[in-house]
């Protein structure tokens, strides 16, 4: 950080230190769960009152890119951007979508595990007296920015394997490549949700926000269920699109 800096006098000063701090989270300076500089800091920094830098702050938290912690600080949750648009009308793979997008995806495994199947998701996948299943829990991120919490259930005899592999990239990918598996169709449902606390945390957002939550149950070519996806969406940076075909009436109605 630099020992001052020069404000224009033409510009808020408050907007100014907004930006500044902005550009800082852009460049990678401050990542998502870092701690800004104190406010006092900040006034010494840009030769300014805390009120001013307060604002700023404030300005940010509005924009979705700080979050102010009570007694700690204030934290980057994420970069100020457009939602990302994700459409209904094929299968894809958040890493295909993002790299489509310009987003530089990443992914963070936050377990794999195996266990029996809960009741719903053994009756999607038509498991009989096997109802093993690989449990893979994934946070998603886009530019650094948490996006979606992902929670993939795949039948274990089939995939065992999967559990000795880093799965940091696209599981798609790897079911298709490695598996030789034909993602055929997908049945994909969503809702709006709030998000628990966990979850919340882990997208960087205060608990109880709210959620898009996608359930896709993905067959192969011989009408297999494959795999049953869990995704908790960020409300905020999210957005479905689903496209129709040609208005259909009843003659008789």
């Amino acid at each position: 950080m630099p020992e001052t800096f020069q404000l224009d006098p033409g510009v808020p000063k408050y907007l100014q230190i907004s930006h500044w701090l902005m550009e800082m989270v852009q460049k990678g300076r401050y990542a998502v769960n870092d701690k800004l500089p104190s406010e006092s800091k900040l006034a010494e920094l840009f030769k300014v009152n805390r009120n001013t830098v307060r604002q700023a702050i404030s300005d940010l938290v509005t924009k979705g890119v700080i979050q102010k912690r009570n007694g700690v600080g204030s934290f980057v949750v994420g970069q100020a951007a457009q939602p990302v648009k994700y459409t209904l009308q094929h299968i894809s793979s958040f890493t295909d979508d993002m790299i489509h997008m310009g987003i530089s995806p990443k992914t963070r495994l936050l377990s794999k595990s195996v266990i029996e199947a809960p009741a719903d998701v053994a009756e999607k996948m038509m498991l009989g007296k096997e109802r093993l299943v690989i449990l893979t829990e994934r946070l998603r991120l886009g530019n650094g920015i948490p996006l979606v919490i992902e929670r993939s259930y795949l039948p274990h005899k089939e995939y065992k394997t999967i559990l000795k592999m880093r799965l940091t990239g696209s599981l798609y990918h790897l079911l298709t490549k490695k598996f030789r598996v034909v993602l055929h169709r997908s049945i994909q449902t969503f809702r709006a949700t709030l998000l628990s606390n966990k979850d919340a945390r882990l997208l960087g957002v205060p608990p109880h926000s709210p959620g898009i939550f996608l359930e896709s149950v993905i067959y192969d070519s011989k009408n297999i269920p494959v795999e049953v996806l869990h995704a908790f969406h960020r409300g905020d940076k999210y957005i479905f699109e689903v496209e129709s075909g040609k208005y259909r009436y009843d003659l008789k109605g």
